[in-house]
């Protein structure tokens, strides 16, 4: 129902997703698909408000009566088309993704969205999902329930699955996209019962806001190449790290260089280099808790801030990472193997309270691995 309030709520969240539609697109990388799912979201709201504000004037005049008819339609369609480009964005937050199971949940998610829309077209003839009557007022028919079931069934859906990997997801992503169905579904249960108010979209441009100020924004703090963290969020998170450390409770930090990398550079061109680093950073997020602070440190060189402060533990973790290399040099098709130096150890406060000369301790303690591996090569030579 149009009123003044109504239309002040939906211009606001309008120049809220046009001024986030605007920073995204000015930080954005064209060549990430996922930044383009993100940009197909806000426009999809943006369309659904539009459509939202054209349904509430069907008691205008008679000919902008079809329009307000057809924004109707249009905004549970809308709505129905935002889910599975939703689950695409999430796929693109994973690391080592299942690519048969995204197929299979994107295609049951497009399979449940056309059921949806032709559910809500038929309502043109039969009048059972809503209906306008003769006076031309809108009125809920007996089957509202049934699109708005499979919607809701979808949102469950694609959280059900974003549980399911979310050891794959970094924590805070993880929390985010789950966030982001949690407000809409909070939305649409008050609209059913409170009419007159977009509580579904309201709550979605809420969610919209917070994946752009988690994830999206994120691209200061973060590689390009590779995704996680920069050097420049390596230092800051470091340094706190010392500077809360107590005596009680420490932490611990890895360096891990790719050995001979400029080989396979020379050898087998820059875009084979490139992936040989997208494929250690995968390595290392399946090697580490998804709490663990991965960032590359520069070149070929990544730094991992852990949890852990007990030696025999973080010892373990390390194997680990080379146990889960030996296993992708095994069953890679790559024509050359990688091999890492670590360097690695528990952070102690004689190492000073400067992030420079911890990190100066884990390089030089990878130095000597990385010279271990040489002399054991020539040796095998």
């Amino acid at each position: 129902m149009f009123s003044l309030p109504y239309l002040s709520i939906c211009i606001y969240c309008i120049l809220q997703l046009t001024f986030l539609t605007i920073m995204d697109h000015k930080r954005r990388n064209i060549h990430f698909i996922k930044e383009h799912y993100f940009s197909m979201l806000l426009i999809i709201i943006l369309l659904s408000f539009v459509a939202d504000i054209l349904s509430s004037l069907y008691l205008a005049s008679a000919w902008i009566f079809p329009l307000a008819a057809a924004g109707n339609y249009f905004e549970i369609i809308l709505n129905t088309l935002l889910l599975p480009i939703f689950h695409l964005y999430v796929c693109t937050q994973i690391s080592d993704l299942d690519v048969v199971l995204k197929r299979r949940i994107n295609s049951l998610l497009w399979i449940m969205a056309a059921i949806c829309s032709m559910i809500v077209l038929s309502s043109v003839m039969n009048k059972k999902v809503f209906y306008f009557d003769e006076a031309g007022i809108y009125h809920r028919g007996p089957l509202l329930w049934l699109p708005m079931s499979i919607l809701f069934l979808m949102m469950f859906i694609i959280e059900g699955f974003i549980i399911n990997q979310r050891r794959k997801i970094e924590i805070s992503h993880y929390k985010t996209l789950l966030l982001f169905l949690v407000c809409p579904i909070i939305g649409t249960v008050f609209q059913f019962f409170i009419y007159g108010l977009p509580f579904t979209l309201i709550s979605i441009t809420f969610a919209a806001q917070v994946v752009f100020t988690n994830i999206q924004n994120r691209s200061m703090d973060t590689d390009y190449l590779t995704g996680v963290f920069n050097r420049r969020s390596l230092d800051h998170h470091m340094q706190h790290k010392i500077d809360t450390a107590t005596n009680n409770r420490s932490f611990s930090a890895l360096l891990l260089d790719i050995d001979n990398f400029k080989l396979i550079n020379d050898g087998f061109g820059h875009y084979e280099g490139d992936l040989a680093l997208i494929n250690t950073t995968k390595l290392l997020r399946n090697s580490v808790s998804p709490t663990d602070f991965i960032a590359r440190y520069g070149g070929d060189e990544f730094c991992i801030i852990l949890s852990e402060d007990d030696s025999s533990a973080l010892d373990a973790i390390v194997q680990g990472i080379y146990t889960n290399l030996r296993e992708f040099n095994k069953n890679t098709k790559k024509p050359y193997k990688m091999n890492f130096s670590i360097g690695y150890a528990v952070y102690q406060p004689s190492y000073g309270r400067k992030a420079e000369l911890f990190l100066e301790v884990i390089d030089q303690k990878m130095y000597i691995e990385k010279n271990s591996h040489k002399v054991a090569h020539e040796v095998e030579e």
